[in-house]
């Protein structure tokens, strides 16, 4: 796929994914679309295809965002497209967050098979993406997208929802549907599985407080999973559905916005589980695009009020998280507020922890995907030899100041497999 090239990043100063400490002045050397050396010291220009100056600019991994959707993007949340609209308009999307600097996404639940598919293979422009493909959900539980209970699920299995229909989303209730509706997510190249957990904000019948899937039915879908070598991630709010999906062995815990102080110490004592707190809740309640209902502004607001103590009790046992926006809706809405939550971000958990949270704590995430690794050549999350050369030069010091990554006008250059996309040196 790629042509032989050598490329040549200098006098940068460096964050590697995981230290504090910038590595001062070195160079960094591309071959191919792989990061080769990353040294200080004197280096002969020559056989090189392209040399970029970095002096006065930071070098950090290219961001990721661990929870989008990409493919959720109308403005009216009651207008049900079809699937190949959905799929067109996700190439705007994806294009958008790469020129934000985010060379890599996790898709939590949506159609990515050939938006993925394109992007890997040149076709079109886009981040990487670690896909989840259609969420798995209990009936009338956050997935179960019937805008009506008129909308039927009849005998023969077919639904009168479009939704449903197409599988964007999967109803599964027992095990034995749970393991083939998380069998049929691998068909499609699903990286890791997401399920519904619990309640959700946007959606119209599950309360916050309630709890989906029975530990059994949990346990079905983190067995299949790790029969196909990779993960769970779940959607849930509350303690009661945290501790269940923990103790199902869930690896990978989105949103936990009423998390408690037990149900962090928890987390804490499981091994290899991630929190993925998001999206921002700091920010003034407005909609993705469209007019929303009262009762979802309600559960909104609802949701907010835990977010203090969920943040307090996260940094109090020091879990691992990993940035994520939730990015879903209007394209001009995620434009405003995907960079944004930079910013928020470091209100939560200061500036290091919140950069880590988006590079180097990403490359642990990915462990868990083995054998299901989309992009096994290569280190996502981290800037060393072997990264793949996923690269922002970036004005100032985000580690000490996490601000500067909320203002795309800081980030001059971005790199993904060694192509650069934006120049504005």
């Amino acid at each position: 796929m790629f042509a032989m090239s050598k490329k040549l990043i200098k006098h940068a100063d460096l964050f590697d994914g995981k230290n504090e400490k910038l590595k001062e002045n070195v160079n960094i050397v591309i071959e191919n679309n792989l990061v080769k050396e990353v040294f200080s010291g004197e280096i002969s220009e020559e056989n090189f295809d392209e040399i970029i100056d970095a002096s006065g600019l930071t070098a950090i991994p290219g961001l990721t965002d661990a929870h989008v959707h990409v493919s959720h993007n109308q403005s009216d949340r009651n207008y049900e497209a079809r699937v190949d609209e959905m799929a067109v308009r996700s190439t705007r999307v994806a294009k958008d967050m790469l020129l934000r600097g985010f060379t890599t996404i996790r898709d939590a639940g949506g159609v990515t098979y050939g938006l993925k598919k394109n992007i890997d293979n040149g076709f079109i422009d886009g981040p990487r993406i670690y896909p989840s493909n259609a969420y798995i959900s209990q009936t009338c539980g956050h997935a179960d997208k019937r805008h009506s209970p008129i909308a039927e699920h009849l005998p023969d299995g077919s639904w009168t929802s479009p939704t449903l229909q197409q599988h964007l989303n999967y109803v599964a209730d027992g095990p034995a549907e749970v393991l083939r509706a998380v069998r049929e997510q691998f068909i499609l190249g699903a990286s890791q599985i997401k399920i519904m957990a619990g309640g959700g904000v946007s959606s119209t019948y599950d309360p916050i407080q309630t709890v989906q899937f029975t530990y059994e039915e949990m346990k079905a879908a983190v067995d299949a999973a790790k029969d196909f070598g990779t993960y769970v991630m779940a959607h849930l709010y509350t303690p009661a559905s945290i501790q269940r999906a923990v103790k199902a062995g869930v690896k990978s815990l989105e949103h936990t916005n009423l998390m408690d102080d037990e149900t962090a110490k928890i987390i804490s004592e499981t091994a290899d589980v991630w929190v993925m707190p998001g999206p921002q809740f700091g920010r003034p309640i407005e909609s993705h695009g469209d007019n929303q209902p009262e009762s979802i502004l309600k559960k909104a607001a609802f949701v907010r009020a835990g977010e203090e103590i969920a943040t307090e009790a996260i940094n109090k046992y020091n879990l691992n998280i990993v940035f994520g926006t939730d990015s879903f809706g209007d394209p001009d809405y995620i434009e405003k507020h995907q960079l944004e939550d930079f910013s928020y971000f470091k209100k939560r958990f200061g500036s290091f922890k919140g950069l880590v949270a988006a590079t180097g704590n990403v490359y642990e995430l990915t462990k868990l995907t083995t054998y299901q690794n989309p992009y096994p050549d290569g280190k996502i999350g981290v800037l060393e030899e072997g990264s793949y050369a996923d690269i922002l030069l970036v004005k100032g010091n985000p580690v000490i100041d996490l601000d500067i990554l909320a203002d795309e006008d800081n980030i001059k250059l971005i790199m993904k497999d060694a192509k650069v996309y934006k120049n504005i040196l």
